[in-house]
Parts: C-alpha cells; structure tokens; sequence
C-alpha cells in the first residue's frame, strides 16, 4: 500500500513547492500611484531584466481610517477671551429679553452663576458663534465648527425663553 501512495506523495509535494517558489502577483487596488523600477542596461545583469514595482499612497483629502470619527467631530476649543466665549451656547439660560427702539436685549445667566446682557452682533459660545437675532422669544446663534470629515460648516442653534414653546 505505501508503494502505491509513495510515488503519488512525492509528486503531490513536487508540485507544491515548485508553486510556492513562483513570485505571487500583486494586485492594484484603489488609488495607489505605482512607480515602476527598471535595471537600466548600463548594469551588469545577467539574464532577463528584473522589474520592481513600488507603490506610493497619496492621503491627501482622505479621512485616516484609524481616528475615531466621534472624535474627529469634536473640536478642541480654546478657552474665549470673554466669560461669553468660555462655555458652549447650549449651557447659557435665558432669563429673558427686553427691548426698545435701539433693538432686542437678552439677559441671560452662564453656567457659573452669572448674568450678562447679550446684543445681535455679540460673540458667544466656544466656537465664536455671533448672535444673529434676538427675537421676542429666542436667540440665534450661528457659528462655524468641524464636522467629522474635517469641513467647517455653519450650525445655528435657537435658544428659547421658555423650553415648552414651539415654533
């Protein structure tokens, strides 16, 4: 019985190795820049030319794969200039709003316990938001942060008088 096997082994073993030996190709996927190096014939080569191929990635205006996209989202604020700039617009209460012929008045009360009266213009917020109106009943905001992808884009954000109101 092993005189049967032996010869099929043999041959079986033969013909892995020989494959295992063979370069395995290289495929080309996605947008990977292939720089070809060729032996120029000015060098002592014997034989046929060897060819070596080098692949290059470009990462310009692509996201890296391996930052969390919860964390690219949130952007690093630096601390404002102003008590105003110190906190993010959704922690600032509205106590309320006033106004004559110059314009809207908020008075509004920071997470820290104090009051300041805000105007349109005003900077506000974490990401220097600017007040846009000061309406009756709310405030807009509108400021510019990053979102995920890196692109700054604009949100607005509408504080209310009372949080039960809906427009």
């Amino acid at each position: 019985m092993i005189r049967k096997v032996l010869p099929f082994f043999i041959f079986a073993t033969l013909i892995f190795f020989g494959a295992c030996q063979e370069k395995a190709s290289v495929s080309k996927s996605g947008p990977a820049k292939a720089a070809q190096k060729v032996v120029s014939q000015g060098d002592e080569v014997k034989g046929p030319k060897i060819e070596e191929e080098v692949f290059l990635y470009d990462k310009t205006g692509k996201r890296d794969p391996f930052v969390s996209l919860l964390i690219a989202a949130q952007q690093e604020p630096s601390k404002g200039e102003t008590p105003l700039e110190s906190y993010d617009v959704n922690s600032i209460r509205i106590l309320g709003i006033v106004w004559d012929e110059k314009g809207h008045y908020a008075a509004v009360v920071l997470p820290d316990g104090k009051a300041y009266t805000l105007r349109e213009g005003m900077t506000i917020g974490l990401h220097k938001g600017k007040i846009q109106r000061i309406s009756k009943n709310s405030i807009v905001i509108k400021e510019r942060v990053k979102d995920y992808t890196g692109e700054i884009k604009s949100k607005e954000t509408i504080l209310k008088l009372r949080e039960e109101e809906e427009e």
